[in-house]
């Protein structure tokens, strides 16, 4: 059974943004508004190379998370109050093309107590280049020792394309405000 969030994570829930669906058709509407203007492709090519970093981190992330995920006690996804951030937003609606349907919530579930929406018994619902960029970026203490005992240089070369993503994210904002304040 699910339902929306216990009383001990409205704390937390209140921090979450566009929560509403008038606020989140707000963030949408406001994409539209910038991405029927003229000079968008610098944002369109900005998004679509977050899009390659992320593609060319899936198989990793995901044999990694297979590796520690399963036996974990504090699973992100229960510990963790997840939702997609600005920037994630750009990315999805400037990269993919697509707009998340609604933002991330903590839903209650029997065997898990509260957790992220988009966990399923087999993990994350949602494709590794539309989550959230705090699910890859996060990388748990319990994920860097498998990495630094098994694949040291993966850890290092993981560390790189984060921060190339990070980099990325940040003109992608920087670009999309710049638009916006265009006449």
């Amino acid at each position: 059974m699910e339902k929306n969030c216990c009383p001990g994570c409205n704390d937390a829930l209140t921090k979450t943004p566009w929560q509403s669906r008038e606020d989140w058709n707000q963030v949408l509407m406001s994409f539209r508004v910038v991405e029927s203007k003229e000079n968008v492709s610098h944002l369109k090519d900005t998004a679509a190379r977050i899009g390659k970093c992320f593609a060319g981190l899936a198989t990793a992330m995901d044999e990694l998370c297979s590796h520690t995920c399963p036996d974990c006690k504090e699973i992100c996804c229960t510990r963790a109050n997840i939702w997609f951030d600005f920037k994630d937003l750009l990315y999805s609606y400037f990269g993919t093309g697509r707009f998340p349907e609604s933002q991330i919530r903590k839903t209650y579930r029997e065997m898990t107590a509260y957790a992220c929406s988009c966990l399923a018994p087999n993990g994350c619902t949602l494709p590794r280049t539309e989550r959230p960029f705090v699910c890859t970026w996060y990388i748990c203490p319990d994920q860097k020792a498998f990495l630094t005992h098994h694949f040291p240089n993966r850890l290092a070369d993981l560390d790189r394309a984060l921060i190339n993503i990070k980099a990325l994210r940040d003109q992608l904002e920087h670009q999309f405000i710049r638009l916006c304040l265009e006449s």
